[in-house]
């Protein structure tokens, strides 16, 4: 009973962690879709040169065993061409700079396990043993704000409204929209207090001018998908309390 009381509380010596990642983004939007297209459903539009990169990190806490919030700071770029698209005769294409920066509510949905899972050495000799299983799966959602600077292309800059339409369809003056991040994540912890992470998720934002350009026929906000490649570590930061050099 005493070690069920115990294995129950450790979780509150993890309750903060840190994290680095890279992550890869995938736009989508007015350039390099498909015609008639719905961005957030349709998957004819993913293409291997809309992915770009970038660099992340952030702080987590965990409020209890099931439930975590996060702050992190995604810096990367966005980016896509028409070339091979079904508009490929426009020959637009434009790539942005942007920092993300959100908090989001994190659900385990498969929780954290905070036992001795991890490999020993001489576990190889009766075969690879493990006590428990070191994944977890949670969702999460959040909000936050996305910097941006989009640089179009001169064919992009150069395009005018169709006859009757008034409304600018080029701007790169815009550099901020909300957003909101939605997905799936799942942690593998391969040493004590040390994970590696896959995160995917969707950016849902309040412009449609991440690449500079709404067209007028345009019936939905630009968005893009990322996918984070994390690591984590489990600060001991009730340890690092009591060695504090503060004491009188």
């Amino acid at each position: 009973m005493v070690s069920l009381v115990v294995q129950a509380q450790i979780w509150k010596q993890n309750r903060v962690e840190v994290f680095i990642g890279l992550p890869v983004n995938h736009y989508f939007g007015d350039v390099g879709n498909s015609a008639n297209t719905n961005i957030i459903t349709s998957i004819k539009d993913v293409r291997i040169r809309a992915l770009r990169g970038g660099f992340g990190g952030g702080i987590g806490y965990k409020i209890n065993p099931l439930i975590s919030v996060q702050a992190s700071l995604n810096t990367g770029f966005l980016g896509n061409t028409d070339e091979g698209s079904y508009y490929s005769s426009r020959g637009y294409r434009f790539s942005t700079f942007c920092s993300e920066l959100t908090v989001k509510g994190i659900y385990f949905i498969i929780p954290e396990s905070h036992q001795n899972y991890y490999y020993r050495i001489m576990d190889f000799r009766g075969g690879l043993r493990h006590i428990n299983k070191p994944f977890s799966l949670y969702a999460f959602i959040g909000a936050g704000g996305l910097f941006f600077s989009a640089t179009p292309n001169d064919k992009l800059l150069s395009r005018t409204p169709p006859p009757g339409f008034s409304k600018p369809e080029v701007d790169d003056s815009k550099y901020f929209a909300l957003v909101i991040p939605a997905g799936i994540g799942v942690k593998y912890e391969f040493y004590p207090r040390f994970q590696l992470g896959v995160e995917l998720g969707g950016r849902y934002v309040t412009t449609d001018y991440l690449d500079a350009f709404s067209s007028v026929y345009s019936n939905h906000n630009d968005m893009y998908y990322t996918i984070n490649f994390n690591v984590y570590y489990k600060i001991p930061y009730q340890k690092l309390l009591k060695r504090s050099f503060w004491r009188f």
